[in-house]
């Protein structure tokens, strides 16, 4: 990427850049929240199985 362009930033473009990343953390903890409810339903279904 050419450095004349991260030069030229204004506030648009930081805000997007901002926003992008702030979009990205919520992605990220979104995921994150999911893994751990999906385990601790994994959990308690191997729990509840009534064959073992």
């Amino acid at each position: 990427m050419p450095f004349q362009l991260l030069a030229n930033l204004g506030w648009h473009e930081c805000s997007v850049l901002l926003f992008a990343l702030l979009l990205v953390l919520v992605f990220f903890l979104v995921l994150r929240q999911n893994q751990k409810d999906f385990l601790e339903i994994e959990a308690w279904v191997t729990e509840e199985k009534p064959g073992l």
